[in-house]
């Protein structure tokens, strides 16, 4: 029996939100460059002449567009030069953009270069020594072994409760620190609830700290230092960085500046911390800053302030209405996308990244950009673009190659959510026996209105599989979709395949889609 469990065990997950975060570290050599660099003015390039095929990109632009998505500009730098630039809703090159938790990445850039430049030992460093003249409430041993790493890695242990809760909450601590005369005095005065380097749990207080001990330090504003020690030999130009509570600089999320001066972060995480020759952070920092120090969700993991995306290599800076900075060492690419996606919107900012913008390059490794998932005992040449999750087939059986579920989720524009299950007590079963089973389980899922709808055939080389059509919403999401079953001698199991994509798909591009996914499906 196919059990309720089979079908759309974690697509409510992934339908309720989706988003970013093993060391990133460069693979190239920056001992040669034909590029020059972009102290003064970013130089510009067709996407041809570095690879990449500028019909891809225009074809990411308009599912922008078409989709409506409030996706303020697009910056994509390869080999050093601009390749692809554009702006939407009333912006231009020379705008400058609310980078939201961007910012956090400066921070954090900034503690690294204070820690160069002998402002600061180390990242072993206890946080409660660069306050000696405050009276810290809930002042345990946990709190007084708290260093700048468990800070930098927002593993400080404090009773933080940011994401849990709307901000709109009154026990959103995020929105009670902006309520507070001293934003530095309330983070310190926390309570702890774990020992620091525990686990991980989001705490914008941490980089509001990180500011202002690199402020305590160098006895400069954190301003000023950025200016002197990072904005200018970058080149970057105007911007503005808001005050907290009108004496502390918001360095969780106040910064204002241009894309292109947002990029100038990014190539210099890229080229490990070095800027036209001169070692602007230490030697180790950037490998150092992109580890993975922690999983938070899904795939993602966190560094240094930055976040991780291991499998894909890619590693960004990221901030609230989907702002981003990625960096892309293999591919020698630095990507910046300004928004105002709303919270409860798609986040699709990952999905364009990797299936279009990467997707255009037509000189990476397959491995870079593909995968299969011969593990399962299948074959299913499909990007990597999918996060991926994987199910046992029912509640009493383990995930293995006997049966299992694997789930491809793509929550981008246009959104695909793909589900391989398969189970050997299948074989043997008549292929619209085993599609009524899958259509059962799903009708029982009851935080998903799911409606059947007409039967199909679909042949993709000399391969025949029965097919549904169906919808189903949820949560105000609407989504159309085909399931088919499969019986696979060669491998002595059935499979159940279902794609959904959005509803307003038309049946014959729905068909057309399913074929697609179907006609790089293989079992093994």
């Amino acid at each position: 029996m196919i059990h309720k469990r089979l079908y759309f065990a974690s697509l409510i997950i992934v339908l309720m939100g989706s988003g970013l975060a093993s060391a990133c570290s460069s693979l190239r050599q920056f001992t040669e460059r034909e590029a020059p660099w972009p102290t003064e003015k970013w130089q510009t390039s067709s996407p041809e002449e570095q690879g990449m095929d500028a019909e891809e990109l225009n074809e990411m632009m308009a599912l922008i567009d078409e989709g409506g998505v409030a996706i303020d500009s697009v910056l994509v730098i390869r080999n050093g030069y601009i390749v692809f630039e554009q702006y939407r809703n009333g912006y231009e090159q020379m705008s400058s953009h609310h980078i939201q938790s961007v910012t956090k990445s400066f921070t954090s850039t900034l503690v690294g270069i204070a820690i160069k430049e002998g402002f600061l030992e180390d990242v072993d460093q206890r946080v409660v020594d660069f306050f000696p003249e405050r009276t810290i409430a809930n002042l345990d041993s946990r709190k007084q072994s708290m260093t700048l790493e468990h800070l930098l890695t927002m593993s400080e242990g404090m009773d933080w409760h940011e994401v849990d809760l709307p901000y709109t909450h009154p026990d959103n601590s995020l929105g009670q620190m902006w309520k507070k005369n001293d934003v530095i005095q309330h983070v310190l005065d926390q309570a702890m609830v774990r020992e620091p380097g525990e686990s991980w749990n989001y705490n914008s207080g941490t980089s509001i700290l990180l500011g202002n001990i690199v402020e305590q330090a160098s006895g400069q504003s954190v301003l000023s230092f950025a200016r002197q020690y990072l904005f200018d030999p970058l080149g970057i130009g105007d911007l503005y960085w808001s005050k907290a509570d009108g004496s502390h600089y918001h360095t969780d999320g106040g910064l204002y500046m241009m894309p292109r001066d947002m990029a100038r972060l990014g190539y210099l995480m890229l080229n490990d911390g070095v800027w036209d020759g001169k070692q602007i952070l230490p030697p180790d920092w950037v490998s150092t800053a992109t580890t993975a120090h922690y999983q938070t969700h899904g795939t993602y993991r966190y560094g240094y302030q930055w976040w991780m995306l291991p499998q894909e290599g890619i590693y960004a800076a990221t901030g609230h209405y989907d702002q981003a900075i990625y960096v892309i060492p293999e591919a020698d690419m630095v990507v910046v996308f300004t928004a105002n996606i709303a919270d409860e919107a798609i986040h699709p900012e990952d999905g364009f990244l990797i299936r279009h913008i990467l997707g255009a390059c037509n000189d990476l490794p397959p491995e870079l950009t593909q995968q299969t998932y011969a593990d399962y005992g299948f074959s299913f040449d499909y990007g990597t673009e999918f996060s991926v999750r994987e199910l046992p087939a029912n509640e009493t059986d383990e995930f293995s190659q006997a049966s299992g579920n694997v789930q491809f989720s793509y929550i981008s524009y246009p959104i695909e959510i793909l589900n391989v299950w398969w189970d050997e007590a299948l074989h043997g079963q008549d292929a619209e026996a085993i599609l009524k089973q899958a259509f059962d389980s799903m009708s029982q899922e009851e935080q998903l209105a799911f409606l059947p709808g007409e039967a199909a055939k679909v042949w993709v080389d000399d391969k025949e599989l029965q097919a549904q059509y169906f919808t189903l919403s949820t949560e105000g999401l609407s989504l159309s979709g085909m399931v088919g079953a499969w019986v696979c001698d060669q491998a002595d199991r059935g499979y159940v395949l279902s794609y959904l994509t959005d509803a307003e798909i038309a049946d014959s591009d729905l068909q057309d889609r399913f074929g697609e996914v179907f006609g790089s499906f293989s079992c093994q």
